[in-house]
């Protein structure tokens, strides 16, 4: 996903996309990943529902491989779709996998602005639990807490450090009207903003915020975005680097779009720590008509995959979220 809105247009468009019940939703995260109920979802009987596709091997794994996989990640991020369910259903099946084979990561979130952490550290101290989860979902702001309230009481429960990653809104206001002269120019050099990137990945990431927009974003505000975009995955990759320096790895829940090895936060990862094992894996929504592994894979910013693996699931029934722009 691309970031939060910061206008009022992209408030209207993340508005079209929720579309799910309060209910429904805590229903949906009280059940089992295959118990998800089907009227929330469309092509739940897809081909390639359930099926994880290995992008670097191009084939099919099973459940086992993978999570032998994660096992040996010191930086595992999963890639969600904010808004499905059962994406935040796997994240929880996946980081009770760790910590039931007695690993204790720490837990990374986009959801959390980085420059809340200490509020957030006060929040999580609290007691009784509830007392502390209740604190923590007062730091939420823009996202639906009952989808990360499962995970935070995870983190909770098993007393793991929790690191808010994210870029708030506050600090990208500057960057989106007036360009990353913004940013202390040291501190975009220490956070490779520049040296990961190249004139493809910028016109990919320009056509994919234009995409998001529905082709109806004023070219400054596109540029913009990109420019935010960009140092938010720097950001945040910065987070996780400092997690994982902890020697007891790093779980993070963030979008799909941020785990991308080809524009995300891998990226900045690999140039600024290549000893550390970054393994992505995109919870990716099936589409009607796509039935290949392949069929995925089409767009991309450099001739890398864009995920370690990919996850299939049932894709969210929502509203047509370009409705709003007069697009049909």
């Amino acid at each position: 996903m691309m970031p939060r809105p910061m206008v009022a247009s992209m408030q209207r468009w993340q508005q079209n996309m929720k579309s799910s019940s309060v209910m429904l939703l805590l229903l949906c995260l009280l059940l089992p990943v295959d118990a998800v109920q089907a009227e929330s979802l469309l092509h739940a009987d897809h081909p390639l529902a359930g099926k994880i596709w290995d992008m670097q091997e191009r084939r099919m794994l099973d459940e086992r491989t993978l999570l032998e996989r994660i096992a040996a990640a010191d930086v595992l991020l999963l890639g969600e779709t904010h808004d499905n369910s059962q994406h935040h259903a796997l994240q929880l099946k996946l980081l009770q996998v760790r910590l039931d084979s007695g690993a204790r990561p720490a837990l990374l979130f986009e959801q959390f602005d980085r420059e809340r952490q200490l509020a957030l550290d006060e929040a999580l101290a609290k007691t009784p639990p509830d007392a502390a989860l209740e604190a923590a979902a007062g730091l939420l702001k823009g996202w639906d807490w009952k989808f990360y309230k499962p995970l935070v009481a995870a983190g909770l429960e098993y007393k793991l450090p929790v690191y808010a990653a994210n870029f708030s809104r506050e600090l990208a206001r500057p960057v989106i009207r007036q360009g990353f002269s913004a940013v202390d120019a040291a501190e975009l050099k220490r956070l490779a903003v520049e040296a990961v990137w190249s004139e493809r990945q910028q016109q990919y990431l320009t056509h994919l915020i234009e995409g998001t927009h529905c082709g109806q974003v004023d070219v400054v505000l596109r540029d913009g975005l990109v420019r935010s975009q960009r140092l938010r995955d720097a950001v945040m990759a910065d987070a996780a680097a400092a997690a994982a320096s902890m020697e007891r790895g790093v779980v993070g829940i963030v979008g799909r779009g941020h785990a991308r090895r080809d524009i995300g936060m891998p990226l900045y990862l690999a140039a600024r720590y290549p000893q550390a094992r970054v393994y992505s894996i995109g919870l990716v929504e099936v589409s009607p008509g796509m039935e290949s592994p392949e069929a995925y894979e089409q767009e991309r910013a450099t001739d890398a995959p864009v995920y370690d693996a990919i996850w299939f699931t049932a894709r969210v029934d929502r509203p047509d979220p370009c409705a709003s722009f007069g697009k049909k």
